[in-house]
């Protein structure tokens, strides 16, 4: 006979630091229907995007780990909704460890948007593989770690009646990659030559932290209809080092990496976008003027005859590789952020209990990419095309 395992008698909330923190980061209404609905997006492409890339890097690495094979590796991609013609492809071909990535989400439900989106997927990786792995992968510990405690809840905005449901809340998260650094061992090392550069004066034995993002490089200040994505990426890689902080026997966390990896093989509309950035004096990565980067950029036309321009390594890696500087006081300011966050989430919650009203208690904030791939965004209540402008958001309409 089996017996039911009791209920614990208190209720301790847990939340994630990318499926809700983030999540809600982007858009308020956006985070209630998708992550405290549980619907399922109609056009999952970057979450296909996202886990693509994080899985083939990480089955990557896990090769190297064990064979060592040397740089570059082969990509011979699988054809779009086909077989491998390719019957001879060593173990460590990219289109090899695509296929196993492809096979997981696949079963899953997440499937690439169009034969574009997969190719541009594989050049990604091809060129995180080619130009980041050699540089990378030595300094590697651990991947995919999962982290997790407690901390106390935050004050709520209550509203009469309703309580917060505990008086402290877990915080989980998973780090793609952890990286043990030596300063003395590691010298030649570019990334660590990028940290010593952006952050003097470290010593000793160290950890970082490492996480992959399918995305651009944002802007250092958020453009108008968008989200302060530079600060929340730092306050989240900050946060996880409070998280392994809280692990025992662990090293000191002194900085994050930050891996764009769209920089390391732009696409048109990436590069329309750094050109408007570096007109608005809103990047902090752009080439030098008269540099062959410089011109590179500057001479390159938008359209779809239009060939991509070549940039140099040094130039690819500059774009891809974003330093963030850990020490206490960023900790604090980190997880203060996090913690007014999860306030935020629970007060909404609370008067959406009160209520019985989903609209008019979840922020509709998100920016104008958010916008355009929400499937919610045809009855929002404050698109962000219309957010401040003062015109009225045109009525509800069925899609189709």
């Amino acid at each position: 006979m089996q017996l039911p395992s009791r209920d614990l008698p208190f209720e301790v909330p847990q939340y994630s630091l990318t499926g809700d923190v983030l999540s809600f980061q982007r858009c308020g209404l956006q985070y209630r229907y998708y992550n405290r609905s549980s619907l399922p997006p109609s056009r999952p492409v970057q979450l296909w995007t996202g886990e693509f890339v994080h899985g083939v890097m990480e089955e990557a690495f896990l090769y190297w780990q064990l064979h060592q094979p040397s740089f570059p590796w082969p990509c011979t991609q699988t054809p779009w909704r086909g077989f491998s013609t390719s019957p001879n492809r060593v173990d460590y071909d990219l289109g090899v460890l695509g296929d196993q990535v492809e096979a997981r989400l696949r079963a899953s439900g997440k499937t690439p948007r169009n034969r574009n989106a997969r190719d541009a997927a594989y050049r990604r990786v091809d060129a995180a593989i080619r130009l980041l792995a050699p540089h990378l992968f030595p300094l590697i510990t651990a991947v995919e770690e999962k982290l997790s405690s407690t901390r106390p809840m935050p004050a709520v905005n209550a509203p009469p009646g309703q309580q917060p449901r505990g008086d402290r809340f877990e915080l989980t998260g998973i780090v793609d990659v952890i990286s043990s650094v030596s300063l003395a061992a590691q010298q030649n090392n570019p990334l660590v030559q990028m940290i010593n550069s952006q952050i003097p004066g470290l010593s000793g034995q160290f950890d970082i932290i490492v996480d992959y993002k399918a995305a651009r490089r944002p802007p250092i200040t958020p453009p108008p209809n968008s989200k302060a994505y530079w600060q929340h990426e730092a306050w989240q890689v900050q946060t996880y080092a409070w998280l392994r902080a809280q692990q025992p026997n662990t090293n000191p966390v002194r900085a994050g990496i930050l891996i764009y990896v769209n920089e390391l093989s732009p696409s048109q509309s990436d590069l329309n976008d750094l050109k408007r950035e570096i007109t608005q004096d809103i990047t902090d990565i752009f080439p030098a003027s008269g540099s062959p980067d410089y011109y590179a950029l500057n001479t390159w036309q938008s359209g779809q005859s239009q060939s991509l321009p070549t940039f140099t390594t040094d130039f690819l890696l500059q774009r891809a590789v974003r330093i963030v500087p850990v020490d206490t006081a960023a900790i604090d300011q980190a997880v203060t952020q996090i913690d007014n966050v999860i306030s935020q989430i629970e007060g909404c919650a609370l008067h959406e209990n009160a209520t019985g009203n989903i609209p008019n208690n979840w922020n509709a904030d998100g920016g104008a990419s958010d916008c355009d791939a929400c499937d919610f965004r045809r009855f929002c209540p404050s698109p962000a095309q219309y957010r401040g402008s003062g015109q009225t958001p045109p009525p509800p309409v069925a899609p189709g």
